[in-house]
C-alpha cells in the first residue's frame, strides 16, 4: 500500500519567486491623493476643453459620432444598445454612454470634453502612483504631472472628446500594475494588469501590441529571476486570460452578427478614416518615424537608449522591457502603414502613447537611480517643459494630422476656428450642424419623421438631443431603412441629407433635391453642409434604376 506524501504549502511555495498569500512591503495607500489628482486633471481638462470646443469650435466629428451613438442607447425609439455599432471598439462608446443620460448635457456640448478628460485623469492617477512607488517626492511628482499635462498634444486629445485617451488610460494603468508587480513581487498586480489590458483591448485595438509584449515580458522576467516552468506558465496564463477571453467573445459576436469574425479589424474606423493611403518607401517611413518622435515626443529620444543601457548593461530587466515597449510604440505607426493596416499614416496623435510610455520609462529610471532619483525626475520635468513650445510650433505645420493646427491656432490667437481649414483641407467648426439642429428642435416634433443616414448626419442628430425623431439606419437595420429610402412618403415627412457626396446614401438617390432641382421635394431648410427636404404625402418615387442599384450596392 503506497504512502501519500503531504506537501505543506510553505514547502510547495519555497521555490516561487512571487509573493503568495501575504501582503508585500509597499508604499502606503493614499486614496485621497489619487482622488485629488483625478479630480484636478478631470476638472481642468473639462474646463479648458469647454473653451476649446464650445468657444473655439475645435472639435472632432468622431467625438460627436460616439456621443450620438451614446444618446441613441438611452433615447432612441426604440432605445438600442446595438447603437454602439462596430465602427469603433465597443468600449470607446459604451464607457461614455452614461454622459448621454441627460440630453441637455450632450446638446450643450459640455459632454464632449468630459468624454476624454475623465480618462486623461485616470492616466494621471496611474502615473502619480508609479512615481510614489519610485519614491519621487511629492513636489516633483506634481510638477512632472503638470508639465506632462500641459503638453499641447496631451491637451488636445484630453480636452476634445477623442477616444484615444480611453484605451491609453487603461494601458497605462496596466503598465502601472506591472510596475507594482516588479517592485513588490505581489502576483495580484499581475491579475490587475490583465484586467486593465482587457478593458484597453475593447477600447482601442492598438493596445493589443502592448498587451502581447507585456505577456512576453512577464514570462521572461520570471524566468530570469529563477521561477520554475509551472509558475511562469500559471502567471502568464492568468495575465493573458481576461484579454484573450474578451477578444474571443468579440470575434464570436462579429461572426454571429456580421458573418465575419474579423470585421472588428476590417471595418474599424482606424482602418478607413482618411480615404486613401499614399505610397511610402522605407526611407519615407524612417523619416516619418523620426519626425513623429522628434516633434511629438522628443523625451523618447533620451529615454529609450537610457532604458536599454540600464537594462542590458546593469542587469535591469524591467528597464529592458520598458525599452522594448517604447520601441514598439515608436515603430507601430510605420509598421501599420507598411502592412496596410491603416489609411491614416503617421498621424501626430501617435506621438501621445510614445510620450506617455517614455514618461513611464523615465519614472523607472528615476527609481533605478536610487539616490539620484531627484535629479532624474528634475531633468524629466525640464525636458517636458522645454518640449511644450517646441511641440506647439510643430503642430502648426506637421503634415499628417487631424486638428493639431486649428488647436494650435486657437491657443496662440484666442480666436474661434469656425470656418478654418485643417492642413488636409477639411473645414473646422459646427455652426452648420448647430443651425440645422436648432431648426429641427423648433419645428419637428413627431417621432421617426425624418429619414436620414446617421452615418453622415450624426452631428445634427446629437445636437438636437432627440434621436427618436429620426428614422435612421440603427432603428430597424439597413434593410428596412433602404426600403423607406426608395419610398419615403410612406414613412416620413422629411429627409435630412448631406450637401456633398461624402457617402450619404440618401444623396445617391436625391442629388437633384439637394441641389434644389426636384419639383416634388422642396427644401425646407438649408445650411452649407445639410438640407432638410420636405416629403409631401403624394410624393411619387422617381429614382432611376441606376440610382436604386447604387443604393443597393452601398454598405
Amino acid at each position: 500500500m503506497s504512502t501519500v506524501t503531504v506537501v505543506h504549502t510553505k514547502d510547495r511555495l519555497s521555490g516561487v519567486v512571487q509573493l503568495v498569500g501575504r501582503r508585500p512591503d509597499d508604499v502606503p495607500r493614499r486614496w485621497w491623493e489619487s482622488l485629488l489628482v483625478f479630480l484636478f486633471f478631470t476638472g481642468a481638462y473639462s474646463w479648458f476643453g469647454y473653451w476649446v470646443v464650445v468657444d473655439m469650435h475645435v472639435v472632432g466629428f468622431e467625438a460627436l459620432d460616439r456621443l450620438n451613438r451614446a444618446l441613441m442607447v438611452w433615447h432612441n425609439e426604440p432605445a438600442k444598445l446595438s447603437a454602439i455599432g462596430f465602427d469603433y471598439p465597443p468600449l470607446a462608446t459604451l464607457l461614455i454612454a452614461p454622459l448621454a443620460i441627460f440630453r441637455g448635457f450632450v446638446t450643450s456640448m459640455a459632454a464632449v470634453p468630459v468624454a476624454s478628460a475623465i480618462f486623461a485623469g485616470i492616466t494621471m492617477v496611474a502615473l502619480n502612483t508609479m512615481m510614489r512607488r519610485a519614491l519621487i517626492v511629492g513636489p516633483l511628482r506634481y510638477a512632472l504631472l503638470l508639465a506632462l499635462g500641459a503638453n499641447p498634444l496631451v491637451l488636445l486629445y484630453a480636452t476634445t472628446g477623442t477616444r484615444h485617451f480611453v484605451w491609453i488610460a487603461f494601458a497605462v494603468t496596466a503598465l502601472g500594475s506591472l510596475f507594482a508587480w516588479y517592485v513588490t513581487a505581489d502576483v495580484r498586480f499581475i491579475m490587475l494588469a490583465g484586467i486593465a489590458y482587457a478593458v484597453a483591448a475593447l477600447a482601442g485595438y492598438s493596445s493589443l501590441t502592448f498587451f502581447v509584449l507585456s505577456a512576453i515580458m512577464v514570462g521572461a522576467i520570471l524566468a530570469r529571476l529563477g521561477a520554475d516552468g509551472t509558475e511562469v506558465e500559471g502567471t502568464v496564463v492568468g495575465f493573458a486570460a481576461p484579454t484573450a477571453y474578451v477578444i474571443a467573445l468579440w470575434t464570436v459576436l462579429n461572426l454571429v452578427l456580421l458573418l465575419d469574425p474579423l470585421a472588428w479589424i476590417t471595418r474599424s474606423s482606424d482602418a478607413a478614416s482618411s480615404g486613401g493611403l499614399e505610397v511610402f518607401s522605407a526611407v519615407d517611413l524612417l523619416r516619418g518615424t523620426g519626425e513623429l518622435v522628434l516633434y511629438g515626443a522628443p523625451l523618447a529620444i533620451v529615454v529609450l537608449p537610457a532604458l536599454l543601457f540600464s537594462g542590458l548593461a546593469r542587469g535591469n530587466p524591467f528597464a529592458t522591457w520598458l525599452g522594448v515597449l517604447l520601441a514598439a510604440a515608436i515603430l507601430t505607426p510605420a509598421l501599420a502603414v507598411a502592412l496596410r493596416l491603416t489609411d491614416s499614416p503617421m498621424l501626430m496623435r501617435n506621438a501621445v502613447p510614445i510620450l506617455l510610455i517614455a514618461v513611464v520609462g523615465a519614472i523607472w529610471l528615476a527609481r533605478s537611480a536610487e539616490e539620484g532619483s531627484t535629479l532624474v525626475a528634475g531633468l524629466v520635468i525640464v525636458g517636458l517643459l522645454i518640449s511644450i513650445p517646441w511641440t506647439l510650433e510643430q503642430m502648426k505645420t506637421y503634415r499628417y494630422q487631424n486638428l493639431e493646427a486649428p488647436f494650435a491656432a486657437a491657443i496662440t490667437t484666442g480666436e474661434s476656428q469656425e470656418g478654418a481649414e485643417t492642413l488636409s483641407g477639411d473645414k473646422v467648426g459646427i455652426v452648420s450642424e448647430q443651425a440645422m439642429a436648432e431648426y429641427i428642435r423648433n419645428n419637428v416634433t413627431r417621432d421617426n419623421s425624418i429619414l436620414t443616414d446617421n452615418a453622415q448626419t450624426y452631428a445634427v442628430m446629437m445636437l438636437t438631443g432627440h434621436p427618436e425623431r429620426f428614422f435612421d439606419r440603427v432603428d430597424k437595420s439597413d434593410g428596412p431603412w433602404k426600403i423607406a429610402a426608395r419610398n419615403p412618403a410612406k414613412y416620413v415627412d422629411y429627409m435630412l441629407i448631406s450637401t456633398s457626396d461624402n457617402g450619404d446614401l440618401l444623396y445617391k438617390l436625391y442629388a437633384d433635391a439637394v441641389a434644389g432641382n426636384d419639383a416634388q421635394l422642396q427644401i425646407v431648410y438649408r445650411t452649407p453642409r445639410y438640407v432638410l427636404v420636405g416629403v409631401p404625402k403624394g410624393y411619387s418615387p422617381t429614382a432611376t434604376t441606376t440610382q436604386i442599384q447604387n443604393l443597393q450596392g452601398s454598405p
